[in-house]
């Protein structure tokens, strides 16, 4: 199932068939529209948007006074406004922002409904979806004054800026949806961008009735979700999977809406790799980590209520060779389920796969020995993430459980696998307060590869909502 993050349902296209239209989105796969109307003197597109939203379990309503509408922005429209936010099953505060692209655009208006709607949001704790056309440069020089160093909770909806304005939002904490456009292909300014991008930082939409799929010969409807979501796959190089569960988690948890958990995953793919989620237990408490508070990778949510054993793993793994490599991570330390690792990873091993352990290294000091002879026989690669170049630092970010001595003891770990392992890396969080450069010359005097990790704060915070 697909969310189509951003449709006009009120439109006059719509009025003879509104209803065979949700009926075929939820038939094609579509599981919730946004459907946006325009809050304005008129008020019937907001009013049919908030009756469709009644009528329909599939249908959330995001209501906002538009650019081409903020010259008209007064007191009692900003009073019909409110009450239309106070409505059930109203999500979003949209869709608002900036179009320079309009004939005679009143920019000063504009900036005025969008800034007064900004605070609107903060104070009925509403996520904002946002429009902007030819406006980039404003909207973000807005945004950034309104925050107040707090991260947004929404999104930009049709994306169609920059990629610097595109990455500038998203550092914000926005989301960015894409519409049919990406399905007449992604090149130049789009490719870098979506190059630029995690799963959990974009929607899907269709904006219908607007923006058809390339030679469709129709009207964009909510239906068309699912091709749109196709197309973003092929163009950030995943599965459509991949995006539909993505997107899908990426739109709940923005609207406030139950996040779907389908029990314990044991074991989860990306592209070829098979991830091994071991435990969520943990010997360091890292000041970046989500683990306690959204243990989510790539959609997935990686809490578990128990132990498993290693059959039940290998019952999920399935057979190994429909993977390219087995990784043992998740959101806790794997050697601390030592024996379960090495027999998952030994039976991985003799199906030819290629094994490795995201690890933090305190491998030896949670065993009291030196382990590396129990991994070397299973494992291809050893990942260790170190984070820091020097003691003092690491006890500070890392925050391990076993003290001053943890630094070194990572260190030592380390050359063991070097010798003993075929491929030995050590990974950094790119932060601010983290020294890529000298992390990097301790990776070359331990001889060993590196790689800087990006941080990857929680999507859809709702820190521009809280007073």
């Amino acid at each position: 199932m697909v969310v189509d993050s951003y449709a006009c349902l009120a439109h006059p296209s719509f009025d003879r068939d509104v209803h065979e239209v949700v009926r075929r989105a939820r038939y094609s796969g579509v599981e919730i529209v946004l459907s946006a109307g325009a809050a304005n003197l008129c008020g019937a597109s907001a009013e049919r948007t908030l009756e469709l939203a009644r009528t329909h379990d599939a249908v959330y309503a995001a209501i906002g006074i538009r650019p081409k509408d903020a010259a008209s922005l007064d007191s009692r429209l900003l009073n019909q406004l409110n009450r239309w936010l106070g409505q059930p099953r109203v999500s979003f505060l949209g869709g608002i922002g900036l179009d320079y692209s309009l004939k005679d655009a009143d920019r000063e208006s504009q900036l005025r409904a969008l800034t007064l709607q900004l605070r609107i949001a903060r104070e009925r704790r509403l996520p904002l979806a946002l429009h902007c056309r030819g406006a980039w440069r404003d909207l973000v020089r807005v945004l950034q004054e309104e925050a107040g160093g707090r991260r947004y909770c929404g999104f930009l909806h049709d994306f169609a800026g920059s990629p610097k304005a595109g990455l500038e939002l998203a550092g914000m904490g926005l989301l960015l949806s894409f519409s049919g456009r990406v399905a007449r292909g992604v090149s130049g300014n789009l490719a870098r961008l979506l190059a630029g991008l995690r799963l959990d930082q974009v929607l899907v939409e269709t904006d219908a009735p607007h923006r058809a799929l390339p030679s469709s010969g129709r009207r964009s409807e909510p239906a068309d979700a699912v091709a749109v979501a196709r197309a973003l796959a092929q163009a950030m190089d995943v599965t459509f999977t991949d995006v539909a569960r993505n997107t899908t988690r990426n739109f709940r948890k923005l609207a406030g809406l139950p996040l779907p958990r389908d029990g314990d995953i044991l074991v989860y793919q990306i592209r070829d790799r098979l991830y091994v989620n071991l435990t969520n237990r943990c010997t360091a408490r890292c000041v970046f980590c989500r683990r306690e508070s959204d243990p989510v990778a790539s959609g997935y949510d990686l809490s578990l209520s128990r132990d498993y054993s290693a059959a039940e793993y290998l019952e999920a793994i399935g057979d190994p060779r429909h993977y390219a490599e087995i990784v043992f991570c998740g959101f806790g330390e794997p050697t601390l389920r030592l024996p379960e690792l090495v027999e998952i990873a030994r039976f991985a091993k003799s199906h030819g796969v290629r094994t490795r352990v995201n690890t933090n290294g305190h491998g030896n000091l949670i065993h009291g020995r030196n382990i590396v002879p129990e991994l070397a026989p299973c494992l291809d690669e050893v990942s260790v993430s170190i984070d820091t170049a020097d003691p003092q630092s690491y006890e500070k970010l890392v925050r391990p459980d076993f003290g001053p001595e943890s630094f070194r003891a990572v260190i030592d770990f380390i050359l063991l696998c070097k010798v003993a392992i075929p491929q030995v890396t050590i990974t950094v969080v790119d932060l601010p307060t983290v020294d890529l450069e000298a992390c990097r010359r301790l990776a070359q005097e331990l001889g060993v590869e590196f790689r800087g990790r990006a941080y990857q704060p929680m999507v859809g915070s709702t820190d521009f909502l809280k007073e």
